[in-house]
């Protein structure tokens, strides 16, 4: 297929429903004013999916469904590295749903500041109402939710259901650990958390860009104490393996009286993960 796109997109499946995956695939191959090569990476194959791509490519964007080894999210952010054309590559979760400007958004925001990596606005969209603990920022940041308004402006890292790389500029720091991020069942995270950490140290600029906005679908299940908590030991044990001291939030800000709540529910969880990983090592 002759084709060539001004950004490259990815997404990859491991054990999410057909339904999810294809409301994220709808959405990106309604993405306007850019062509973008999508690599739909599948961690199981399945013919409803590649019939879906097939039928939904167009002249602008390219949906070009492959099956890959079931091994971890990095791993499959690795790959997409390895095929992808262009500077720029976007990133999107299986279960987010992009506004139909989100990647010409992004591809404006990076060619105008050269920044090496961005972040788009993560809002959630709930299958159930939310409870008491989703009142708290530092709960929220457990979804990888991100509303820091609608404008374009430097931040230290970004998160991982809604953001970009630009190869060029990461040059050999573009690769994700692939000891972080989701595996097996294992809520692990943290990838694109060090690698913005990894571009902060060589003076490259990573932004965050409002205008680029995704929906983040939260699962009826992941409001229980059992997935929060859960999510949290991850949290502690994924910051273990990064190095470092303990650090329960991603958000900026100060905490609310409903973060302090949160926290003291929660943060036995976040001290026996990072204890599990820290010992797992000794």
């Amino acid at each position: 297929m002759s084709f060539s796109p001004d950004v490259s997109i990815t997404l990859t499946r491991y054990a999410e429903p057909n339904w999810l995956f294809l409301e994220t695939l709808e959405s990106l191959s309604q993405q306007k004013n850019i062509r973008a090569h999508v690599f739909v990476l599948d961690q199981q194959n399945n013919e409803e999916i590649r019939t879906f791509c097939q039928q939904h490519s167009s002249d602008s964007i390219y949906l070009d469904y492959q099956v890959i080894p079931a091994k971890s999210l990095s791993y499959a952010r690795n790959e997409a590295i390895c095929q992808c054309q262009t500077d720029l590559l976007f990133y999107i979760d299986t279960d987010a749903v992009a506004e139909p400007n989100w990647a010409q958004q992004l591809y404006v925001e990076m060619s105008k500041t050269q920044a090496a990596i961005a972040g788009g606005k993560i809002v959630p969209k709930w299958h159930k109402p939310p409870g008491l603990l989703q009142k708290s920022r530092f709960v929220l940041d457990q979804y990888s939710m991100l509303n820091l308004g609608e404008t374009t402006f430097k931040v230290k890292k970004v998160i991982g259901a809604n953001f970009a790389i630009n190869k060029a500029l990461l040059g050999d720091l573009a690769h994700f650990d692939e000891e972080l991020g989701r595996q097996n069942g294992k809520l692990l995270g943290g990838e694109e958390t060090q690698l913005c950490s990894d571009a902060n140290d060589k003076g490259l600029d990573v932004i965050y860009v409002g205008s680029a906005a995704v929906q983040h679908q939260v699962m009826p299940e992941r409001v229980s104490f059992k997935w929060i908590s859960k999510r949290i030991y991850y949290g502690g044990y994924s910051r273990a393996l990064r190095g470092g001291k303990p650090e329960p939030s991603n958000g900026g800000g100060k905490f609310d009286g409903w973060d302090y709540f949160a926290l003291l529910l929660l943060m036995p969880f976040y001290v026996w993960g990072y204890l599990q990983a820290k010992m797992s090592k000794w």
